[in-house]
């Protein structure tokens, strides 16, 4: 039986639909089964050529693979190589049809014509395949050039992609989403409460020098790498950069000692650097002069409305399209953050919530222990629909699902598979009510950031919001060995997630950069371990006072405050341990 089967199969690779599908598989093959190896052998030399090729890059030079997946310029060249290669498929299954029909005997008259058309048939599907399997190259190939121009590219893709026009440049403070008071939700204060005194009043020549140049980035020659992580809000215009999370990642190079310094988004009267200071010298919503006076999260948009307050890119303020637009709210943003801090930030990255969500189905999910139970629901004053769920002062829809009705329907179908710790009461379009019990849990996308941006009904509202953000990216790490994505071996498990990085994140950065990427990895390998210190700069510590806008409480910026917020900082990795290489799988703090 067996034999016969081969038998069979040794006739039908002689047949013109036999040997084009040998052809198909490898150049050469076809016309080798037809009866002409030297034919055979002429055709198969570029393919020959080409695996031998990549064969000695493999053992001699894996590296240089790396390197050039992320070089726009060769991965240029493998499209064209890809097309000629196309070509070439084309004609080997071309000519293996041709030879092995030149070979066979004639038959008779009456048998020809189905024969020929199935043997027509025949070609044409393997010619479809083919197509489909250059195209699908093509198609990751670009794919690939797109995430990695991207990552770095001057404005970000999830605004040019969606062909959104700039919105509104400014937030007041009495018009911020889902306002965020001091108060706590049994109405005691967090922390301390302004006095009638106006707040200090900051000397214009102890602020900080604003930098105007912006060159050539380098691994950060104090020894340090202070990197800013933005996470913009959801918002109905993907052009907005105002941030719902802000964080520094503090880490001394030498030891790998770190600190994830997490900034409230409702800070009011942060000092401003030189240089943009001069244009904010009045007092506004109480707010000192030489200060931002309103939330933190605002600024950036400001940057983006008002060019000529930052002295920075200057040469192509006020264009029509300005290329060098968030650049400089990028930049401007960072010395803000890092005056505040006391520290130079080296760049940073900036995070889309919905390109998160789905780079984290992409990794399969992250483990999460939850320590306390979250829960998030509609509510409202008397009266109103929301407060048939519960009361509040302010009318909320309950979580706004970022991924829409589609991903509550997921969130749904997750929830039912989790034991009992997800739950969700759907209230209507996107928004839920849900409740997240402590527990040991998986979480998908939608999970992991409802568990990171809701802050309803918790005790300090944005301040315990920042410490789940930490949560969550720490155990983004620890599910991930960052080498995977800075080694030779490991190019080709980028392809999964590749569609989804441009929409994920945008930075100032040359991350692309095969030798710069490697020392990310190797210096992510050493920290998000035991080595890092949480901070959340809640006003109960630093001692914050507050400006009251609208009825509103904001945490504001006094000079007494500011000092002990560098302080603070200055002394954040003083009880870290040393490094050492954690998480991920991997066992070397190198890549």
């Amino acid at each position: 039986m067996y034999s016969r089967l081969v038998a069979r199969l040794k006739v039908w690779f002689r047949t013109p639909s036999g040997a084009a599908l040998l052809s198909f598989l490898f150049p050469g093959l076809g016309q080798a089964s037809a009866g002409d190896r030297i034919r055979g052998a002429i055709v198969a030399i570029p393919a020959l050529a080409t695996l031998a090729a990549l064969a000695l890059i493999v053992i001699f030079d894996r590296n240089s693979l790396f390197g050039l997946a992320l070089n726009q310029q060769w991965l240029t060249t493998l499209l064209i190589f890809d097309l000629a290669a196309f070509i070439y498929h084309v004609f080997a299954i071309v000519d293996a049809y041709l030879v092995a029909g030149g070979s066979l005997p004639r038959k008779s008259a009456g048998r020809t014509p189905a024969r020929k058309w199935a043997a027509v048939l025949g070609v044409g599907l393997i010619l479809s395949g083919t197509i489909a399997v250059h195209g699908a190259v093509a198609e990751t190939d670009a794919s690939w050039q797109h995430a990695l121009q991207c990552l770095t590219a001057a404005t970000p893709c999830w605004v040019t992609d969606l062909h959104r026009s700039p919105g509104p440049t400014t937030i007041d403070l009495a018009n911020q989403d889902l306002p965020n008071p001091i108060y706590t939700s049994s109405g005691s204060p967090s922390g301390p409460v302004a006095s009638a005194a106006p707040l200090t009043t900051f000397d214009l020549g102890s602020l900080p020098s604003f930098t105007t140049t912006a060159g050539t980035w380098n691994w950060n020659p104090d020894g340090q790498l202070n990197l800013l992580l933005a996470g913009i809000g959801v918002q109905d215009d993907p052009s907005q950069l105002g941030p719902d999370t802000i964080m520094v990642l503090h880490v001394d190079r030498t030891t790998g000692r770190a600190a994830l310094i997490s900034v409230g988004r409702n800070n009011v009267c942060v000092p401003l650097p030189q240089g943009m200071a001069q244009h904010y010298a009045t007092s506004v919503n109480g707010c000192p002069p030489y200060t931002w006076p309103e939330t933190i999260n605002a600024f950036p948009n400001e940057v983006l409305g008002n060019c000529a307050n930052f002295p920075l890119y200057q040469d192509t303020c006020g264009q029509a399209d300005d290329p060098n637009r968030y650049l400089r709210a990028y930049r401007a943003f960072e010395q803000v953050i890092g005056g505040l801090l006391g520290l130079t930030i080296d760049g940073s990255i900036w995070i889309n919530p919905n390109g998160l969500s789905k780079l984290i189905d992409d990794l399969g999910g992250i483990d999460i222990n939850v320590p306390t139970t979250v829960f998030d629901e509609p509510c409202g004053p008397a009266g109103t629909w929301q407060n048939k769920w519960h009361y509040c002062q302010y009318a909320h829809n309950g979580y706004s699902v970022p991924t829409g009705v589609t991903g509550v329907q997921r969130m749904i179908a997750d929830a039912a598979s989790s034991g009992g710790l997800q739950s969700i009461s759907w209230s209507q379009g996107q928004d839920i009510a849900m409740v997240i019990k402590a527990g040991q849990q998986h979480m998908d996308g939608d999970w992991a950031l409802a568990y990171a941006r809701t802050r309803e009904f918790s005790d300090n509202g944005d301040f315990d919001r920042a410490a789940r953000q930490q949560a969550v990216l720490k155990a983004l790490r620890t599910d991930l060995d960052p080498c995977k994505f800075a080694s030779p071996g490991n190019v080709l498990s980028l392809l999964s997630t590749l569609s989804d990085i441009p929409y994920a994140f945008n930075s100032d950065m040359p991350i692309t950069n095969p030798q710069d990427l490697q020392e990310w990895a190797s210096l992510a390998k050493r920290i998000l371990g035991g080595n890092v210190q949480s901070l959340v700069l809640d006003p109960a510590t630093t001692g914050q006072p507050t400006v009251t806008a609208s009825g509103i409480p904001y945490p504001a910026l006094d000079t007494t405050s500011w000092a002990r917020i560098k302080s603070i900082v200055a002394h954040s990795l003083d009880n870290v341990p040393v490094a050492t290489p954690s998480g991920g799988g991997g066992g070397g703090s190198s890549c």
